[in-house]
């Protein structure tokens, strides 16, 4: 059976190994050569265009950052997307962090013929490599049955029935994902406001609930740039500015973007968790 998937970036060049590994044929694309070539072998071809990737199986699966969505999926009529390649009985499976009126637009311009899942990832890489991320499904459920065997190779399911409602419930766990990588760094702030070592900090948040998060930000295998999450936030934002307050999630978003801005080149995630991103008047 053939699965395509869209963009292997730091999520993708971690799920489609395990597809291979389950015996399906995959067809990968990205809009960078190095990312295909880096992945292909066994069980992997590397499409030669879109139109090669989304032609090539009927069951599509695209991991990409939220502002690249629209133009990747619908396309203009001088750059088709995604939708216009589609064939009969395919299914599209969008796992993107998304404001919901980009699903919506996205079904607005899909195919009859054609049916489109909404399928956000609760996780980061790590859960990506372990094959154990969240899979919030909605959509069609029959569709989601025959889809779940693929599904399942790299996560587990949870369906939540009508499309879109996926979208929405990863922007509501962002709140909390969010405000917690943030909530890390501020605590720095304060470690270094009183003159306390980042070492002590961060041993004792891991001795109680705070753990499992803790040892995400220090997870050194994980090559999420930290722009990335601010990149998240922002689509939080643009969503739910204009019938809820999130005051959290604001604050959230507007420390993080400091810390970016403060290193030199790229900041990655690791980088909440050392002086790279401390505030300037920090204690040295």
């Amino acid at each position: 059976m053939k699965i395509t998937f869209i963009d292997v970036g730091d999520m993708g060049s971690q799920i489609v190994p395990h597809l291979a590994q389950a015996g399906y044929d995959v067809v990968i694309w990205d809009k960078e050569p190095a990312k295909m070539t880096a992945l292909a072998g066994d069980h992997v071809r590397a499409a030669t265009s879109l139109e090669d990737a989304v032609t090539a199986s009927k069951i599509i699966i695209t991991s990409v950052m939220s502002a690249d969505v629209p133009a990747l999926h619908i396309g203009t009529v001088d750059d088709p997307g995604i939708v216009h390649y589609l064939q009969p009985g395919s299914t599209l499976i969008v796992t993107s962090t998304l404001d919901p009126r980009k699903i919506t637009a996205i079904q607005s311009a899909m195919p009859a013929h054609a049916t489109l899942l909404d399928v956000p990832m609760i996780g980061g890489v790590k859960y990506a490599r372990e094959a154990s991320l969240v899979l919030i499904a909605a959509g069609d459920k029959q569709v989601v049955e025959t889809v779940a065997p693929v599904l399942e190779t790299f996560g587990k399911i949870r369906y939540v029935s009508d499309q879109g409602n996926g979208a929405k419930l990863k922007l509501i766990t962002n709140v909390a994902i969010m405000a917690a990588e943030a909530g890390i760094r501020e605590t720095l702030d304060l470690a270094d406001a009183y003159g306390i070592d980042y070492e002590t900090t961060l041993e004792l948040l891991q001795m109680g609930p705070l753990k499992p998060v803790v040892l995400r930000a220090l997870d050194e295998s994980n090559p999420r740039p930290l722009k990335d999450s601010v990149a998240d936030e922002v689509e939080l934002d643009n969503a739910t500015k204009e019938f809820v307050d999130l005051p959290i999630a604001t604050a959230a978003m507007k420390r993080l973007q400091k810390a970016v801005d403060s290193v030199d080149g790229e900041a990655k995630f690791i980088d909440i968790t050392n002086k790279k991103t401390a505030l300037p008047n920090a204690s040295e």
